[in-house]
């Protein structure tokens, strides 16, 4: 009877309802019968088994979220309502039958079972009431069997007189009544409740989801209602403004930003008293440990209902990676008209100059001069050579030729290098050129010429950092970290890149050149040109690669080359390209080690 009730019901009634209703009714029944335990063996039979079952029912009902239990519980159920309306019915034969005060306790389980069973069920336990409170009646007659025919049960009513069948008949209404009205209003409720659950379980997923990217976004989320409270504060507002969110929410801008940020908050009052968006501004932030930020920042009013403002959302975004890139390509934009306008000077400029330097060079050999005279001649040679020197770096750095790609041994070069370096001054006869290498097969894909370039021009600047001085200039070439692709841009794997660093000992580069090292025409020599870093930068550049310098005043420089590695078929790696036509030999020279 209740296996149908207890599926579609009582799994979405509340178990604290549920358990609350049948310990209240417990405890009201066993009340009532205590008096007449000792005069009636029979009910406090009724009464053990009765208690025991609905300690039982309340045992299940609290351990069926744990437990698929549905049938026995509703078996459970069942009995616990038919050993209850036993007890109440001995409860009101013995207390005056139909005249009895305890009739209500039938009404009790009628109403606490539209809890659990809502409107059928509650119907079929207000009908099972009305027999048990009929059988009563007949029992009370004197009968000493209850009826059997249905035909038997109206007559029990029919032998009643006219007030008595009245009464009668009012309970057993009042009984049916009170079911129809409990049930409906059960299912009533159990529909609100189903419709509240669906909702607020997609609130809670539409807070959740809403929470979580408003958390992960990577621009600085802040709200604040109409008094200037912080209502809510993301975790990329806190990375940018260096405030943890757990301060401040809650409190006034003024109270967490007055002293730190006050231009902010003066932004912000601003659009909180005029109510009107606020487009975006670019601010300048100190944060509190000491670093200056640019912040780009949009402010909103939020509407509530009747469009009557209840707030306002401010967005910002920490602009110091992109006002670094904005630099960057203003420089580039810059030198490149820079470069062609001076590259054109520069072509036009050498070939008078190569006419004066061969034209004095022809009067030193055919004239007879004077020894001043011939140190004037030898001097203008030396100048115009060097000024020719000086034209040729700016053509290259301005006029990269177009690269021709292959596979190139980092060794085989190495070892021409330090060949050229050993002759490169006087003072590099006292500098011991060493080289480092993991892997003598290691080879780069760029074009042989530029790696060569990049090279010579990074061990010159190692062995005139010694100044002729003893001192040792190390080459070493590996496969990089995972820590030295941080600042690539993709940054890839250890196994697609080569590193190549060039280490000396020597005096270190000033701080105020190191900023800007790979500039053109900025040296920390005398007699440098300046631009045999900012070549080597823009052949890295060129390759697909990047350059960094590491120096300390007194502590020796570091430069690290990174650049593509060439790999083939048979190199081991996450990733496998094959470029055809090798431009270097194919025999990897041997690892140089030159002392």
């Amino acid at each position: 009877m209740l296996v149908y009730n207890r599926r579609h019901t009582d799994s979405s009634a509340p178990s604290s309802w549920v358990i609350g209703t049948r310990f209240a009714a417990l405890v009201v029944t066993a009340a009532l019968a205590w008096p007449l335990l000792d005069k009636l063996p029979e009910l406090r039979l009724s009464l053990g088994i009765y208690t025991a079952a609905t300690l039982t029912v309340l045992l299940l009902q609290f351990l069926e979220s744990r437990w698929s239990l549905s049938f026995l519980g509703a078996f459970m159920r069942a009995g616990q309502f038919v050993c209850e309306l036993a007890v109440i019915t001995q409860i009101v034969m013995h207390t005056g039958g139909m005249r009895s005060p305890s009739i209500f306790l039938y009404l009790m389980t009628i109403i606490s079972a539209a809890v659990s069973y809502r409107l059928v069920g509650t119907l079929l336990v207000a009908s099972a009431a009305s027999v048990a409170y009929t059988a009563m009646i007949w029992l009370a007659e004197g009968h000493g069997s209850l009826p059997v025919r249905p035909a038997d049960w109206l007559g029990v009513v029919h032998q009643l007189s006219d007030e008595d069948f009245f009464n009668v008949f009012a309970r057993l209404c009042i009984f049916l009544l009170c079911a129809f009205i409990g049930g409906y209003l059960a299912e009533r409720l159990w529909s609100k409740d189903r419709v509240l659950a669906h909702t607020t379980k997609a609130l809670e997923v539409a807070k959740l989801e809403t929470g979580d990217i408003l958390k992960h976004l990577q621009s600085g989320i802040l709200t604040v209602d109409l008094a200037g409270h912080i209502v809510f504060f993301n975790r990329a507002a806190e990375a940018i403004l260096g405030i943890p969110g757990r301060r401040v929410r809650g409190m006034t801008l003024r109270e967490v930003f007055g002293q730190q940020y006050p231009e902010l908050v003066d932004r912000l009052e601003t659009v909180l008293a005029s109510r009107k968006m606020d487009v975006r501004t670019e601010l300048s932030l100190s944060r509190p440990d000491g670093q200056t930020i640019p912040i780009g920042i949009s402010t909103s009013v939020l509407g509530g209902n009747g469009n009557q403002p209840r707030g306002l959302i401010s967005i910002f975004q920490d602009l110091t990676q992109p006002k670094l890139i904005e630099e960057k390509m203003r420089l580039q934009d810059r030198l490149a008209a820079i470069g062609q306008l001076s590259a054109a000077i520069a072509h036009e400029i050498r070939n008078p100059l190569a006419a004066i330097s061969g034209s004095v060079e022809v009067l030193r050999n055919e004239l007879t001069v004077e020894d001043e005279n011939r140190k004037l001649l030898d001097l203008i040679i030396t100048e115009s050579g060097r000024l020719n020197k000086i034209l040729t770096d700016f053509l290259t750095y301005a006029r990269i030729r177009p690269t021709i790609s292959g596979r190139v041994c980092v060794a085989t070069v190495l070892n021409d290098v330090f060949e050229l370096a050993r002759r490169h001054s006087d003072g590099a006869a006292k500098v011991s050129l060493t080289a480092r290498q993991e892997d003598a097969a290691l080879a780069v894909r760029t074009d042989s010429d530029h790696l060569k370039q990049m090279l010579i021009n990074l061990v010159y600047n190692a062995v005139d950092a010694l100044e002729g001085k003893r001192g040792e200039v190390v080459v070493e070439v590996k496969l990089p970290d995972e820590s030295s692709l941080e600042h690539l841009s993709p940054p890839g794997t250890p196994a697609e890149w080569v590193e190549i660093a060039v280490r000396d000992n020597g005096c270190g580069i000033p701080e105020d050149v190191r900023s800007r090292l790979f500039e053109p025409f900025v040296s920390s020599k005398p007699t440098g040109t300046g631009l045999g870093l900012a070549i080597v930068a823009r052949l890295a550049e060129h390759a697909g690669g990047q350059i960094q310098a590491d120096s300390r005043p007194g502590s020796g420089t570091t430069f690290t080359l990174l650049l593509p590695r060439f790999v083939t078929a048979s190199t081991t790696g996450p990733r496998k390209v094959h470029i055809p036509a090798p431009y270097s030999p194919n025999a990897p020279a041997p690892t140089p080690v030159i002392s």
